[in-house]
């Protein structure tokens, strides 16, 4: 019955919001999303994506795709993630219940351990493979003496964990083998080295398999270098790395699986420990270990380190012998235990909702009825729309729920975002085809620092000049989503030419309705028609451009350069051809003849030559 109940609860946490906001979890949707719709008529994915066999990281759309297919991708996916936390739950009874069924009360803390911070980053494949790992564990102590058809099984499970997430595949092996070394007799180990690796086998043809594809790829991923955080950040991160959510609460789980960890240790070194008790404490140690030591990136990969955090957890947890316990002391731990997990849980609730909280704007346009097929440009003005928030001591840490969510709002529209996870078909659904979109895309780490700079934060001129830019990428866009804007961002892109199609607060959809310059000259300087060159700031819109030229009765020629931007742009016409150095006679040191234009004054005067 507490395992009942502490289900219905934990599949509760996900349905009190609408939408849980998560880092990565928006490109995982639009993925899946993509792959239910690939052939549809009319759908656009097929015209920038090639579908790839993804052998590495499908633990996510199995859960996710029939019921986004079925129920619709807000449904759809509370039911998701509802079950893959209960995957993680269960798995984690079925461990402890296998190591010893009297120890069955430690069980019940899966259910608020399956809310991982993993599982908030949006890293849910890596969630359904844990929870896999923690049945393929529970299996290997059940076969004490395994038989081929007991390692058969195995290597299947572990085949599939591979397939879901073949990091989580790789942990848990290495779990398995100091399990199996740890019950093998010494002179025997050698032997059992052979056996596992035998077992391990159709996994590790994965593993190889992905680190084959990765080598392949001829773009540079977005993290090139290992990067440790300072130790300060590091140590204030890590309780609620460990159990994200308030700090009270994170920190007494820290505390309590410091002291199962510790317990772990000097139970490894009595002979009357069980041999899984031994392998399955020390390999918590290491795991909790290299979550705190590796460097959260390394070459390709972000959030390396986090990644043993959730079995090392799992473990040290797993491994407390509550049955030694008298009866009535184990029947007070159990009431205790239930008790922790309700509360721990109960809390759950109010965070998810803070956690909604961080971005209500842009959960609440999700439910516009723009609709496109084309491409979706978003530009995210703060990671989320609470004007400060520090991500080291936030409770989910690093978290920025703004950051993809311009790619769930284009699987919402229905067209293709500009940004979205594509390249190894290892880990990636989809490969963009040799030539993609000529659309120009703005460099993510260089806006990225500009927009997260003090100075955009607080010097408007500063930040109007770095949105102009952007707003000169949004005109080749089908549609823009803007997220944390303030009254000026929004004017200041009406003003550029865009249309807004829906808002929600401090979230904007719009797309641009171009204007048009008519670029002036006298009669005698058009005689040698010039050639054009339209930027708005550093950014060039057409180059050596020729537009006829027609004279009206105010004795002027008349050139009509559309379609042109709104706002402050700067035509160059030049004579002479692409070296030219003969400019209007009031241009600037450049060559350009700036002016404001919009729908009802377009008009650029040039002086003559």
């Amino acid at each position: 019955m507490a395992l009942l109940v502490l289900s219905c609860v934990l599949v509760g946490t996900f349905w009190v919001v609408p939408y849980l906001p998560t880092n990565d979890g928006p490109e995982w949707i639009f993925a899946t999303h993509a792959e239910n719709h690939y052939s549809d008529p009319g759908a656009p994915y097929a015209t920038i994506f090639v579908p790839t066999l993804q052998f590495a990281a499908r633990g996510f759309s199995p859960f996710y795709g029939p019921l986004e297919a079925w129920l619709g991708w807000e449904r759809g996916l509370q039911v998701a993630l509802s079950l893959v936390a209960l995957l993680v739950a269960w798995g984690f009874v079925t461990l402890v219940h296998a190591l010893h069924r009297e120890r069955w009360a430690v069980g019940l803390l899966g259910f608020p351990l399956a809310l991982s911070w993993e599982l908030y980053m949006g890293l849910w494949s890596y969630v359904v493979a844990t929870g896999i790992g923690l049945f393929v564990l529970a299996l290997a102590v059940r076969l004490r003496a395994p038989t081929w058809r007991g390692r058969a099984a195995i290597a299947l499970l572990l085949f599939v964990q591979a397939v879901a997430h073949v990091f989580g595949a790789v942990l848990t092996g290495t779990v398995v083998l100091l399990l199996a070394l740890g019950r093998a007799p010494r002179g025997q180990r050698l032997r059992e080295l052979g056996r596992v690796a035998l077992t391990g086998a159709p996994a590790l043809g994965i593993l190889v398999g992905c680190i084959w594809a990765s080598s392949t790829l001829t773009t540079a991923p977005f993290a090139r270098d290992f990067e440790r955080f300072p130790w300060r950040e590091a140590v204030a991160m890590l309780p609620r790395t460990v159990a994200p959510g308030p700090i009270g609460r994170a920190l007494v789980v820290t505390f309590a699986l410091l002291a199962a960890a510790i317990l772990a240790g000097v139970r490894a070194t009595r002979e009357e420990t069980d041999d899984a008790d031994r392998s399955l404490g020390i390999a918590a140690i290491l795991l909790l270990l290299a979550g705190a030591f590796t460097p959260f990136q390394i070459p390709g990969w972000q959030a390396f380190s986090e990644r043993f955090i959730p079995l090392g957890v799992a473990l040290a947890f797993a491994v407390v012998p509550v049955e030694r316990l008298s009866l009535s002391r184990r029947a007070q731990a159990a009431a205790a235990l239930l008790a922790a997990t309700l509360v721990w849980l109960g809390l759950t609730y109010p965070l998810h909702r803070r956690l909604a909280a961080l971005c209500p704007d842009a959960i609440a346009g999700l439910a516009t009825k723009v609709r496109t097929t084309g491409t979706v440009l978003p530009v995210v003005l703060r990671p989320t729309e609470q004007p400060s928030r520090d991500r080291i001591h936030a409770e989910i840490p690093i978290l920025n729920p703004l950051v993809h969510m311009g790619t769930l709002y284009a699987s919402v529209l229905g067209g293709l975002p500009a940004y979205t996870f594509a390249g190894s078909g290892a880990i990636y659904p989809f490969a963009e085809r040799p030539n993609p979109s000529p659309r120009p895309l703005p460099a993510i780490e260089h806006y990225m620092k500009t927009l997260s700079s003090r100075e955009f934060s607080h010097d408007l001129p500063f930040r109007l000049t770095a949105e102009s830019e952007l707003a000169s990428f949004g005109m080749f866009y089908d549609e823009v989503v803007v997220f944390g804007t303030i009254p000026a961002d929004v004017a200041m892109w009406r003003e550029r030419g865009f249309v807004v199609d829906d808002e929600s607060g401090t979230t904007f959809l719009a797309h641009f309705v171009p204007c048009s310059v008519d670029f002036t000259m006298p009669a005698a300087s058009a005689e040698s028609p010039p050639t054009f060159d339209v930027h708005v700031g550093a950014f060039g819109l057409l180059e050596g451009a020729r537009v006829p030229g027609v004279v009206k009765e105010d004795g002027l020629a008349h050139f009509a350069i559309a379609p042109a931007p709104c706002g402050d742009v700067a035509v160059r016409a030049r004579w002479g051809g692409a070296g030219a150095t003969t400019f209007c006679r009031n241009a600037d040191a450049a060559g350009d003849v700036v002016g404001s234009v919009t729908r009802g004054s377009s008009v650029i005067a040039c002086d003559g030559r």
